[in-house]
């Protein structure tokens, strides 16, 4: 079977000798369970830890083994897929190499690999639906022709702005190849240090709400102060892999959304959002799509149910595209947060208190799944910095 993406790694990790996950959490369960799937068809052997007390028996039916279990049964030539949290990454890979460990294929959560692999599975879903699955290079190669004759004539604008925000850390790797972004500082209005040329607590803006609404202040920022005909927003960490040339070509293209390959969720969406944040805002973004847009509510049963959503609030769209979502999403979110209970403040979460920009991808992917057959939404590769 050939993938459309990293296919080189599917032949790999179908000729390894053997293959093993290291960990034993929410990440390497989803690893486990996609790759042993119908689709991947691979044999994980075991799930390695560094501590059995602090872990369960098995996963997905695979046994989890410490790293003394691991010297009898794991072969040093074992492929080993580090199915963990981007931050445990580095210390993890250190012990394995101690331990004679050298195949190693980091699957943290939002690592570029473990993107496209998930890519492979939502690409064979949307088939299996008789639905189309678009990538960016696939439809500008397709449109070539007709790109090379309106570039002279037709003078449309783009701007894709990147998020940053005055306490980002220090990043270790070049960032010049994105050049075409427009670092925008979100979160403005609460500091005044300066990092970007552009603010996002000028015009007319929310920058004050940034500690709950996260890149949606430059979102709302761009919805009512840019004028391009195509917009997109990303961060500074995480990328749209891009080209310049690409992007030339976009701009006479027909093509209308570009958005990122979706996170996998297991056992679904909602279960999963329950999982990790907090149970009762999920519940008033119900309540507020049944109060303001009835007529989405068959498409957020669909999303919920299902194991894929488009995360992060990134995108391109057209200027049009872009207007009619922000009317759409931006009521439901000032409803969220007048409806949510104040607890983040109460007990100082600050990660939980980014709970409108959660709800906010979960969203994004409604609507663009409500408007699947009328925008023609294609999917580009997103490259996360360590």
């Amino acid at each position: 079977m050939a993938y459309y993406y990293v296919d080189d790694v599917g032949r790999q990790l179908k000729s390894a000798p053997q293959l093993v996950v290291f960990g034993a959490g929410n990440v390497a369960s989803l690893v486990v369970e996609s790759l042993q799937g119908e689709f991947y068809q691979l044999r994980i052997e075991y799930c390695m830890v560094s501590d059995l007390g602090r872990n369960p028996e098995q996963i997905k039916g695979v046994q989890v083994i410490d790293y003394e279990a691991a010297k009898k049964l794991v072969r040093k030539d074992a492929i080993i897929l580090i199915a963990i949290v981007e931050k445990y990454l580095e210390e993890v890979a250190e012990t394995l190499v101690q331990h004679g460990y050298k195949n190693l294929l980091p699957l943290t959560f939002e690592n570029d690999l473990w993107s496209l692999l998930r890519g492979n599975l939502f690409r064979n879903e949307r088939m299996a639906q008789g639905k189309p699955y678009r990538t960016i290079e696939e439809e500008l190669l397709k449109n070539g022709r007709q790109i090379e004759e309106t570039e002279g004539t037709n003078h449309r604008t783009l701007s894709i702005y990147s998020a940053r925000c005055h306490m980002d850390r220090e990043l270790d790797e070049d960032i010049s190849k994105y050049s075409w972004e427009i670092p925008i500082q979100v979160g403005a209005a609460l500091t005044d240090k300066r990092i970007c040329e552009i603010q996002d607590n000028k015009g007319n803006h929310i920058s004050g709400k940034n500690k709950q609404y996260c890149e949606l202040t430059a979102l709302y920022w761009i919805w009512k102060n840019e004028c391009s005909d195509y917009v997109g927003l990303g961060h500074y960490r995480r990328h749209f892999e891009l080209e310049e040339e690409q992007l030339k070509q976009l701009m006479h293209s027909d093509i209308d959304v570009v958005l990122t390959i979706p996170i996998l969720d297991i056992p679904n969406v909602e279960a999963t959002y329950r999982r990790d944040h907090v149970g009762e805002d999920w519940d008033v973004m119900l309540e507020a799509v049944r109060t303001l847009s009835p007529d989405y509510m068959d498409t957020v049963s669909r999303m919920q149910r299902g194991r894929f959503y488009y995360a992060y609030n990134m995108f391109i769209m057209r200027r049009e595209i872009l207007e009619d979502y922000c009317n759409w999403l931006f009521p439901i979110l000032f409803y969220c947060e007048e409806h949510c209970e104040d607890r983040y403040r109460k007990k100082r979460d600050a990660y939980q208190s980014r709970y409108i920009g959660f709800l906010a991808e979960h969203l994004m992917s409604v609507y663009f799944m409500h408007h699947e057959e009328e925008y023609k939404i294609v999917h580009a590769r997103k490259h996360f910095i360590l």
